[in-house]
C-alpha cells in the first residue's frame, strides 16, 4: 500500500479492519497539500470542462502509425502500407482504416519533441509539461486539474483506468488519482473496490464507523496543534464516506447500465472498455481521466506488436468520439492520445524500434479543438521535427490547461515554500482550437 488512496480503494477509514496504527502510518507517509496563489476567477476562456486522456505507454512507432513515409529506405518505412484518409494530405497506416476515415475529427499535432529517452523520465515530461529532475517533483496534470476544479463531493475527479505512475508529485497525495485497478467487461456489472458495499457491510454500518472516526479525530486536534495533515485526512475520509454511501457514485462506474445502443459500440478488449467507462464517468462529472493503454514499447518485432495494439486503437477511438457526440459531451470534453516518444526511424537487428524522444505525436479532438488540421511535421526521413515546427511536451500540457481555464503560468508553493510556475516553459498551441 503506497499511499492513502490505495487505502481508500481497499475500503478506507477503517472498513477493512485496518489497525489505527497501521492508518496513522499510511497517513505519516503522505506529503501535504500544496497551497494556491492565484486568482479563483479562472475558467472564463475555458472551451473544456474534462479530459480523457488515452496513455500510449510505452511510445508507439510515429512512422508506423500516423507520420509515415512511404518514400523513406526500407529500413526506415517498415513492413506496414499507407492508406488514404480523411484528412486528403496524411497517410495513415493501413491498419488503422476506421480511424482514418474520421481522422478529420481531429487535430493531429507532429514533431512533439524532448530529451528523455527512458520511460518514467518520459513519462514525467508528457504528464507533468516539465523536463524531469531531481530537485523538484511535479505534479501531473490530472492532480492540477483536481484542485483546481474539484468534483462532486461522491466522486473523484482524477480517475485512472486501470492504473497510472502519474503522481501528484510536490501536491502530495491528496491529489493523486482514483485508481479503478480494474477493467470493465462487456455486458458485466462493474464496481470498483473501496465503492461496493462488501457482503455483510450496510450503509448504516458504513456510518456508524463514519461517526467512531469523527470523534477519533476531534480527540486528535485536542492533542496536536498541527492540524495541516489531519486537515488532508478529513477530506480522504470525507470522501471514502461519500463514495461508499453514494448510489449515484457507484452507478457512475457501472458500464453496464449505458444504453445497449452505446455499449455495443466498443470492443471486448480491455482499450475499448476503459473508453467505455470513460465516457460515463465524464457524463458524470470527473474531469480529468487517463486511460492507460501499455504494450508500445516494441524493442522486439515492432510490427507484430503494433499489429495487435492498432486493431483496439482503431476500434476504442472512434467509439470514445461518436458517444461523446452522442451524449452531447463532445464539444465540453477534451480527448488526448498520445505516448511519451516515438520510436527509432532505423528497425534494429531484432526487427524492432527503440526508443526516440526526438520526435513524437499527439492526437486531440473535442473541447474546443478545430478539427482536421495538421499541426507541425518531420522531415522526409523521419528522424527530426522540421524547424519551424518544433513543439515540447510542455506545449502539450500548457494547452490541456488553457483548455480548462488554467492559466499554465499559475503559482503554487510547494511544501518548503518555494514558489513554483505549473508549466514556465510551455507555450499555449492557440492554433489547436477553432
Amino acid at each position: 500500500m503506497k499511499n492513502r488512496r490505495d487505502f481508500l480503494q481497499l475500503g478506507a477509514m477503517g472498513m477493512t479492519g485496518l489497525t489505527l496504527s497501521n492508518f496513522l502510518r499510511v497517513c505519516d507517509a503522505e506529503n501535504e497539500a500544496a497551497d494556491n496563489v492565484h486568482d479563483s476567477d479562472k475558467r472564463s476562456n475555458a472551451t473544456a470542462d474534462s479530459v480523457i486522456f488515452v496513455n500510449l505507454a510505452g511510445g508507439p512507432s510515429h512512422l508506423d502509425t500516423l507520420d509515415m513515409k512511404p518514400e523513406a529506405p526500407s529500413e526506415t518505412r517498415g513492413e506496414f502500407k499507407p492508406i488514404s484518409s480523411a484528412i486528403p494530405s496524411l497517410p495513415v497506416c493501413e491498419h488503422l482504416p476506421q480511424l482514418a476515415k474520421i481522422i478529420d475529427q481531429f487535430t493531429l499535432l507532429r514533431g512533439i519533441s524532448h530529451t528523455a529517452g527512458a520511460h518514467p523520465q518520459g513519462q514525467s515530461w508528457i504528464s507533468t509539461g516539465n523536463r524531469p529532475t531531481p530537485a523538484i517533483i511535479y505534479p501531473s496534470l490530472g492532480s492540477v486539474v483536481g484542485k483546481e476544479l474539484g468534483s462532486a463531493p461522491d466522486l473523484p475527479p482524477y480517475v485512472a483506468i486501470p492504473v497510472t505512475e502519474w503522481n501528484a508529485g510536490y501536491m502530495g497525495d491528496s491529489f493523486a488519482p482514483f485508481k479503478t485497478n480494474a477493467i470493465p467487461k462487456q455486458g458485466q456489472q462493474f464496481g470498483v473496490r473501496g465503492i461496493a458495499l462488501g457482503e455483510g457491510l450496510t450503509i448504516e454500518k458504513v456510518n456508524r464507523r463514519q461517526n467512531l472516526l469523527k470523534r477519533i479525530d476531534r480527540r486528535f486536534r485536542e492533542a496536536d496543534t498541527n492540524s495541516q495533515l489531519l486537515d488532508a485526512l478529513d477530506k480522504f475520509g470525507q470522501q471514502a464516506h461519500d463514495m461508499i454511501t453514494s448510489k449515484r457514485s457507484r452507478e457512475a462506474f457501472d458500464v453496464s447500465l449505458e444504453p445497449k445502443s452505446i455499449q455495443e459500440r466498443f470492443g471486448t478488449d480491455e482499450l475499448s472498455q476503459s473508453c467505455l467507462l470513460a465516457c460515463r464517468l465524464v457524463e458524470f462529472g470527473a474531469k480529468f481521466i487517463t486511460i492507460n493503454n501499455a504494450g508500445w514499447d516494441t524493442h522486439l518485432d515492432n510490427f507484430k506488436g503494433h499489429l495487435r495494439l492498432m486493431g483496439p486503437l482503431d476500434a476504442a477511438l472512434p467509439a470514445l468520439i461518436s458517444s461523446l457526440k452522442d451524449k452531447g459531451l463532445l464539444d465540453r470534453t477534451l480527448i488526448v492520445a498520445m505516448g511519451e516518444f516515438g520510436r527509432t526511424p532505423k528497425i534494429n537487428v531484432n526487427a524492432g524500434r527503440d526508443h526516440y524522444p526526438r520526435v513524437n505525436w499527439s492526437l486531440m479532438a473535442g473541447g474546443g479543438v478545430k478539427a482536421g488540421q495538421l499541426i507541425g511535421a518531420t522531415n522526409k526521413a523521419g528522424d527530426a521535427p522540421t524547424d519551424e515546427t518544433i513543439m515540447s511536451p510542455d506545449d502539450i500540457a500548457a494547452t490541456i490547461y488553457s483548455s480548462l481555464g488554467i492559466n499554465p503560468r499559475t503559482e503554487y508553493f510547494a511544501k518548503t515554500g518555494r514558489p513554483v510556475m505549473l508549466v514556465p516553459h510551455g507555450t499555449v498551441l492557440q492554433n489547436v482550437f477553432g
